[in-house]
């Protein structure tokens, strides 16, 4: 991330770009810790925000350079998004064995507290504090979804452009009530061919790429 300390533990990765050269070494051991204290104190769709916040922000495992193409992929596959990112940050860190690790460090701490927590509300889910506890968690997991659109929103969105196709989007799936794989159809290759790579300009003078900068004497 631009105006960040480096990472002390990053090493540099032959052959990448500027922005992703340095690779965090991290252990399968602190994977497993991270993922399952995630999947302890997570709610809701929201937990993408979560997940940004501890492996971007605060443990600097990724930048956001690195993050939100994952962050962008995941959401255009079919699965649940926390899913594929797991699999995602986990390869990113140690190849196929992080992605297992991520996954099911993840993944296993819900699974047993869900268990554990439906039997309790099959017994007693029907009273009015248990509704009233219900209530705050689906508060608090709009309010972790609406933390990610704010926090990702400065890093995703590069200009005008982007704000229409939020818009599209917005519009296709509230008033139109088309399906989100219908609606990644048509909005998908709109942002493919507005973000696609383009050539330097070039200097009709020099006949060289303008760079933006001064020409050498």
């Amino acid at each position: 991330m631009s105006g960040e300390a480096p990472h002390p533990d990053r090493e540099e990765v032959a052959g990448s770009s500027p922005s992703t050269s340095l690779r965090v070494k991290v252990s399968l051991l602190e994977i497993a810790s991270l993922f399952c204290f995630i999947g302890l104190t997570s709610f809701g769709g929201g937990i993408t925000a979560y997940i940004r916040r501890m492996v971007v922000t605060q443990k600097r495992w990724l930048s956001d350079e690195e993050f939100m193409p994952g962050l962008g992929l995941v959401q255009l596959l079919p699965g649940a998004n926390v899913v594929g990112l797991s699999v995602y940050i986990g390869n990113h860190l140690k190849g196929p064995v992080g992605s297992l690790v991520a996954l099911a460090s993840l993944l296993a701490p819900p699974f047993v507290s869900t268990c554990a927590l439906g039997f309790l509300y099959f017994h007693a889910g029907h009273t009015a504090d248990a509704h009233a506890v219900l209530a705050g968690v689906t508060a608090a997991a709009c309010g972790l979804m609406a933390s990610m659109v704010f926090e990702a929103g400065g890093e995703a969105i590069k200009g005008a452009f982007d704000v229409v196709l939020i818009l599209i989007t917005f519009a296709l799936v509230r008033f139109a009530h088309l399906h989100v794989p219908t609606v990644i159809l048509i909005v998908a290759p709109l942002a493919i061919w507005w973000h696609r790579p383009r050539p330097p300009k070039v200097n009709p003078k020099l006949k060289t790429p303008d760079t933006g900068g001064s020409t050498p004497s």
